[in-house]
């Protein structure tokens, strides 16, 4: 893999995925990259994952997941 280059492991050969792979991985509002935000909580096993530009300090999205 090529340092600094983005790696898709999605098909990216139509419009269309571009552009959903587009408004997933930028900010809608000024187009920086988001980055990503890993909370672990011990008392409830979670993983809280939060999507954010770190430009607007937007949070986008927010999943939590379940520890087994």
């Amino acid at each position: 893999m090529e340092f600094g280059k983005v790696q898709y492991f999605e098909r990216v050969e139509t419009k269309h995925h571009r552009e959903f792979i587009q408004a997933h991985n930028n900010c809608i509002l000024c187009s920086s990259v988001l980055e990503l935000r890993h909370i672990r909580t011990d008392e409830a096993l979670e993983i809280k994952e939060e999507a954010y530009c770190p430009q607007c300090d937007l949070r986008t999205r927010a999943k939590n997941y379940t520890m087994n």
